[in-house]
């Protein structure tokens, strides 16, 4: 009970509690209640994002939709005197093979050289002034001869022009369903293996695929020797200009 002096006291005379023993008990009684220290969290095991599911598929070239085209140009002296050269083959054949994320593109082509048309007309109108010129049928049936002949490509002992697609590098993307990349080329031309790495954009929607580039490449590269007469004084320049466009349409 309360004292009249105002102090808290026991009710047994004699024992009151000694300045700062409630403010133990009571830190006492609190801690009893409190829950006890949570044992440390371990932090979860990080799972590794499944690998993304390859893609593969295989191609077969659509010929007919396919075209390889070659422009020469004259040079030398006489330059004047000669014609700029288009020639445009859609006989290519072969398969084209994706696989992989990212993207990995392989692929096997051929190409008879004898299958090249010569100086189209269409076509040269296609080039442009630089082609504005037009060859009479002896000029086509002239640069025919010397094109398939023993000088440039041997057409006879090497008949056919082949090219296998070695992987590729992924370019900044052209586009939601476009891809650009660096193509690593094998050509095969009379007898003897290049290789080179070309710009290529790929396409693929649905069961089509479209690949299409343009690269400048030195007949040296190839193994060939431009051709000329007079003494060099009319000859076909060094660098060849080369657009391919591929089409294929998925095996079943």
């Amino acid at each position: 009970m309360r004292a009249a002096t105002g102090r808290w006291t026991s009710r047994a005379r004699g024992s009151r509690l000694p300045p700062g023993v409630p403010l133990l008990l009571a830190m006492l009684a609190l801690g009893a209640c409190a829950p006890g220290p949570r044992p440390a969290r371990t932090p979860p095991t990080p799972v590794a994002p499944a690998p993304q599911a390859a893609v593969h598929a295989a191609y077969r070239v659509a010929a007919a939709q396919s075209e390889v085209r070659v422009l020469v140009f004259r040079d030398g002296p006489l330059a004047q005197l000669g014609h700029n050269h288009v020639l445009v083959s859609h006989a290519l054949s072969g398969a084209v093979d994706v696989a992989g994320a990212p993207l990995d593109l392989r692929f096997e082509l051929a190409l008879p050289v004898v299958e090249f048309a010569i100086d189209e007309p269409a076509a040269r109108r296609e080039e442009g002034d630089a082609f504005a010129s037009e060859p009479s049928a002896a000029d086509v049936a002239a640069t025919r001869r010397n094109l398939l002949g023993p000088a440039v490509l041997d057409a006879e002992h090497y008949p056919l022009l082949r090219v296998a697609g070695l992987g590729a590098t992924r370019e900044p993307a052209a586009g939601p369903d476009a891809g650009r990349y660096r193509v690593r080329l094998r050509i095969e031309l009379r007898g003897r293996a290049s290789e080179l790495e070309i710009p290529v954009t790929v396409t693929i929607a649905g069961e089509e695929l479209e690949a299409a580039g343009e690269f400048r490449v030195a007949q040296s590269a190839l193994g060939l020797t431009p051709f000329s007469v007079a003494l060099g004084a009319l000859r076909v320049a060094e660098e060849l200009v080369v657009r391919v466009r591929i089409h294929a349409r998925r095996d079943k």
